[in-house]
């Protein structure tokens, strides 16, 4: 009977094993090629490193270190085994032993264990990710039963907020179950291909076990490759001198962005950039995700007014001893102002430059100049389009010139939005031999496992909009914006280096109309003036102080402290030789004894702006006296008699007040700094030798 129920069932695997053996398929599928693929389908991961980032002297900026995930391996293969897994009677110590080292209640590990007993194995969420070495070795000291990690890539930022917009941050991303880091923001966003890394694979043989069998050779290998290394021109000595700074001036005024970038004028490279508000990017508290410098376009105010200068001065059009009234300059219906609205009377063309004369870039764009040859300029400027620079975000300029009028306001810096980057690219013309050069933050591209450099950034002309003759007068005349006593960038002197510059003040748009009180302030200034090494550009936008606080107060402590560090840093050679002001300084001659009236016209043909003071037919006294030397459109203080008129003091400088008062023995009474906002005299009234007079004093806002 055994036999007759066995030879049937015999029958039918001897039969089926036939079948297998000639057709080699079961329902449609080839069973030698499937077991192939089952014997090779072990596959293992092999790891790869991202790139790491560097600054110009290879001080690490972003590197990879290792952190760990935490795991408890509750169950295994269905069963319980002592040693690899954590039994339910060892959730008690090994939650008092966890709460030492990760951020959680020892209350709450061991609901965790409690509540997933059944599963295989669990995690801690976040706080049991991102575990350090030391966290790691802490735990593993406690030997508890089943706990085990899991290594993960970690990017970390040794400086914290280090030119944060610039080398922005990557993040850990689930990769289909592998964990890679991916650029977000800055560098890291835009290299993020070159920065990143490849993982190999290999799959093997294995028995029947799932062990793979050693004799075997690898079926398929793709080797791992690891990202390339980037080093950038940044130099972290001026980088967190500049960070520390601007965190200072951030904290200080508040205002709602800001942005300081150092360049180098000969090759385009950016040597330092912060911007505010900034961020640590190993914790990401983002508060703004734009980079000021070249994301923000706005009005830049009278920082523009050095290309329209420099424009000038290449075609042959600007005369600084030129004459010109200041105070108001009008233009088909419109009329424009200086800032000063009486200005400053009848007075050179430089020292229009030096005021920041709103009047006096209306004649030399519209009289001069010309709009249509303007215009040109502003394109050799290349202020029509983006720098190029190789940071991510990069926005154009903004600008109308179907009107006429705007292109000439555009001349003196309103009605046209333009970026930091794009006035620190033109300025680079003005800083070197006439000249633009591309600003860039990347040095190189560097093989990490060769040294092998890949890609190098070199300096890049974008245009030559004037000649090298053109540029340095160009700084001779910006000269005394800043080492004059008139000069709106006063505040921005260095005593080591001879500093050339504008200062600005725009006023901000919106929705077609200028908010009341609200300003952007900038600077650009460069060092020293013969052959500038470093430019330095610098904005504030809306700085939340007394509204009387002007830019050069907000900006030039930070300009000051930077830019001697930085020439220092270049070993650029403090200045030594004193240097007059402008090639225009002239020695005064005597005018004393001389009759009033021819005293005034000689006064004027030396190029002085007269004041007879008394209705005396004769010059007694006069200032500056004889031999002084002075700048033309200087004021020359004529005395004729002991009381004299009080002519309108607003817009004198604190030098010709002083003058006046030491001409007449006046008591002199000084509130505030800069130039005269109001006196206690008024215009006309009667002065006598001994009176008191009292006046006030406020910085220029351009």
């Amino acid at each position: 009977m055994a036999i007759v129920c066995f030879t049937p069932l015999f029958l039918f695997f001897v039969g089926w094993f036939f079948y297998l053996s000639v057709f080699q398929t079961y329902k449609g599928e080839n069973m030698l090629a499937f077991a192939e693929e089952e014997r090779w389908k072990a596959v293992s991961t092999l790891k790869a490193e991202r790139g790491e980032i560097y600054d110009r002297f290879g001080q690490p900026i972003a590197i990879n270190i290792p952190s760990y995930r935490i795991v408890a391996v509750l169950k295994l293969g269905g069963e319980r085994v002592e040693n690899k897994t954590l039994m339910p009677d060892e959730f008690a110590e090994a939650a008092k032993q966890l709460a030492t080292v990760i951020p959680m209640t020892e209350a709450d590990i061991l609901k965790r264990l409690e509540q997933n007993k059944d599963r295989g194995q669990i995690e801690f969420g976040v706080p049991g990710r991102d575990l350090t070495v030391d966290q790691k070795e802490e735990i593993e000291a406690f030997e508890i039963p089943g706990v085990t990690f899991v290594e993960e890539p970690k990017r970390y930022y040794p400086n914290k907020v280090f030119a944060s917009s610039v080398v922005g941050y990557a993040q850990k991303i689930d990769q289909n179950g592998r964990i890679e880091l991916v650029g977000e923001l800055g560098i890291e966003k835009s290299l993020n291909d070159v920065l990143s890394e490849s993982y190999g694979l290999y799959r093997f043989e294995k028995d029947l076990a799932g062990r793979q069998i050693v004799s075997s050779d690898e079926q398929l290998k793709i080797d791992p490759e690891d990202g390339a290394d980037v080093q950038l021109t940044l130099d972290h000595r001026i980088q967190q001198l500049l960070d520390t700074k601007m965190e200072e001036l951030y904290q200080e005024y508040k205002p709602k962005n800001a942005t300081a970038i150092i360049m180098d004028p000969k090759t385009g490279e950016i040597i330092a950039l912060s911007d505010r508000p900034s961020f640590d990017p190993n914790t990401r508290e983002i508060s703004s995700y734009s980079n000021f410098s070249v994301s923000s376009r706005f009005e830049p105010g009278s920082t523009m007014k050095i290309f329209t200068l420099a424009a000038a001065i290449n075609e042959g059009v600007y005369n600084p001893n030129e004459l010109y009234k200041s105070g108001s300059y009008k233009y088909g219906k419109t009329v424009f102002n200086d800032y000063n609205i009486t200005g400053w009377g009848t007075i050179p063309m430089v020292e229009g430059v030096w005021h920041s004369s709103n009047v006096a870039f209306s004649i030399l764009a519209n009289e001069r100049l010309g709009l249509s040859r303007y215009e040109d300029y502003f394109n050799a400027f290349k202020f029509d389009q983006r720098t190029g620079v190789d940071l991510p975000g990069e926005v154009n300029s903004q600008f109308d010139f179907e009107s006429p009028l705007n292109v000439l306001i555009t001349a003196w810096g309103q009605s046209t939005a333009v970026t930091p980057m794009q006035i620190l690219q033109a300025t680079s013309a003005i800083a070197t031999d006439g000249t633009m050069k591309q600003p860039h933050v990347i040095k190189k591209v560097v093989n990490r496992e060769t040294g092998e450099t890949i890609r190098t950034k070199n300096p890049k002309i974008v245009g030559q909009p004037i000649t090298a003759e053109a540029a340095k007068q160009t700084r001779e005349a910006l000269d005394g914006v800043v080492n004059s006593d008139v000069g709106t960038g006063q505040l921005y002197a260095l005593d080591n280096y001879r500093v050339v510059g504008k200062t600005g003040t725009a006023q901000i748009a919106e929705n077609g109309k200028y908010l009341s009180g609200q300003y952007i302030h900038s600077f650009v200034g460069m060092a020293p003036e013969d052959d500038p090494e470093l430019v330095m550009y610098i904005a504030v936008d809306r700085p939340n102080g007394d509204s009387s606080t002007t830019g050069p107060r907000i900006m030039a402590p930070l300009f000051k402290d930077v830019m001697d560090v930085a020439l220092r840093y270049r070993s650029v050679e403090p200045d030594k030789q004193a240097k007059s002001i402008d090639a225009s300084t002239k020695t005064t001659a005597s005018f004393v004894d001389q009759g009033r009236d021819d005293a005034v016209k000689e006064a004027k043909a030396a190029a002085f702006t007269p004041v007879a003071l008394g209705n005396g037919e004769t010059v007694t006294a006069q200032s500056p006296v004889e031999g002084q030397p002075y700048v033309v459109g200087e004021r020359l203080l004529l005395k004729t008699a002991d009381s004299f008129a009080m002519p309108t003091l607003k817009g004198w400088s604190l030098r010709d007040v002083k003058r006046l008062a030491t001409l007449y023995q006046l008591n002199l009474e000084i509130d505030g700094t800069g130039f005269v906002t109001s006196q206690s005299i008024g215009k006309g009234k009667p002065v006598k030798t001994g009176a008191t007079l009292k006046v006030k004093l406020a910085s220029p806002s351009n």
